[in-house]
């Protein structure tokens, strides 16, 4: 996740992005004062650790292929503003009840902070 001093041209029409791809995506929202703030995610082995200074060029490295709206506002990120936060997920269970007790909501279910 990062925040970084950037107004995209088209910030009066779009405060808010979703990009979507093959286990990764990228989201984007305006947070005011000329800034956005930013996540990026991308589905790997638990423990990994970047590098120092190479964050940036990490996400780069991962999204290097994707549309201007992502590339532009990693490049305009300190690395210093960068932060890696793992994100945790569970494999689905199949049953949500057991004898007098069912599970409801996010007490059964992993969700991302996003909802997404």
């Amino acid at each position: 996740s990062g925040i970084a001093d950037f107004v995209p041209a088209d910030i009066e029409t779009v405060g808010y992005r979703v990009f979507l791809g093959h286990k990764q995506y990228f989201v984007s929202s305006d947070v005011g004062a000329g800034k956005m703030q930013w996540y990026a995610f991308y589905n790997e082995a638990p423990g990994g650790v970047d590098i120092p200074r190479g964050k940036k060029e990490r996400l780069l490295k991962i999204f290097g292929g994707w549309c201007d709206n992502v590339i532009d506002l990693i490049l305009a990120t300190d690395e210093d503003a960068i932060l890696r936060r793992d994100i945790y997920d569970r494999i689905p269970i199949l049953s949500w009840g057991k004898g007098r007790v069912t599970l409801l909501g996010d007490s059964v279910h992993a969700m991302q902070p996003n909802l997404e």
